[in-house]
């Protein structure tokens, strides 16, 4: 889903709808108790959130150093799940102590919404039709025989696999493509793929070109098939492959190199 210059996953639609669910039984707990609720759990969930982003960036601080102002884009969606939930539920046991009106109320109203949360999440996987491993859709590659994400694990046995679908016409897909270049050499060990979404190659030339990128395992869908079958609704959108070419992880948006460093963790655990 677009909303502006931002691409929200599946999974972030999950949280914004468990937090209205949250808001609402608040809203009814509190109301029996004559309690206003609604401010406190915007607050909670503000907290939160800057927990969540501060814990992310101190782990990957290293990344951030060279352009610190990284830090204040949100569209890389680098949040550190547990640093939130430690954050939000501090803000919450000092809300509770202070006005005890609150307790019932507030509990109440965060169990809601970890319920739908996780409703939400098991949702998310009983829908998810999607192939589970890497395809054998036959892709054109320039001066190269058709190969598909499947052959080209083949050719590399054991390495995990990005798979980064873009379009030159995409502001997001231009800004972080010289990133996920150069992390070709930062991380030998992993499989990039970039799969162009282009009508047509020679846009897709141009850009390269201007840019002066070098990308080894180029692949061209003009016909969008691979984009249809993963069911991409916006570029770009990273998929991303443990060793035995399962996919294990989807991002849809701009990747830092911090949010790429920790997707990469998820597969090789280093």
């Amino acid at each position: 889903m677009a909303i502006g210059p931002f691409l929200i996953g599946g999974d972030r639609l999950v949280w914004l709808a468990a937090f209205g669910v949250a808001v609402l039984a608040g809203i009814i707990l509190a109301r029996a108790r004559r309690a206003r609720l609604v401010d406190r759990l915007f607050a909670l969930a503000f907290v939160g959130l800057v927990a969540a982003r501060l814990v992310f960036v101190a782990r990957y601080a290293a990344l951030y150093a060279p352009h610190p102002l990284q830090i204040l884009d949100l569209r890389d969606q680098g949040f550190d799940l547990w640093g939130g939930l430690a954050g939000a539920a501090l803000y919450a046991l000092v809300a509770g102590c202070r006005v005890p009106a609150l307790r019932l109320p507030l509990a109440g109203a965060l169990a809601a919404g970890g319920l739908s949360a996780g409703l939400g999440f098991w949702g998310l996987a009983a829908l998810d039709t999607q192939p589970t491993h890497l395809t054998t859709i036959p892709l054109a590659r320039p001066n190269q025989a058709d190969i598909s994400l499947a052959g080209l694990a083949d050719a590399a046995p054991g390495k995990p696999m990005v798979v980064n679908l873009w379009a030159s016409w995409c502001g997001p897909c231009r800004r972080e493509m010289p990133m996920l270049a150069r992390a070709q050499t930062q991380y030998p060990g992993v499989v990039f793929v970039f799969v162009n979404e282009d009508d047509s190659r020679a846009a897709m030339q141009r850009f390269l070109s201007d840019a002066g990128l070098k990308l080894k395992h180029q692949l061209i869908d003009t016909q969008h098939r691979l984009a249809e079958t993963w069911a991409v609704r916006g570029y770009p959108t990273t998929l991303f492959f443990d060793g035995h070419g399962k996919r294990q992880a989807r991002h849809t948006g701009l990747l830092s190199p911090a949010t790429l460093a920790a997707r990469l963790r998820g597969l090789t655990g280093s």
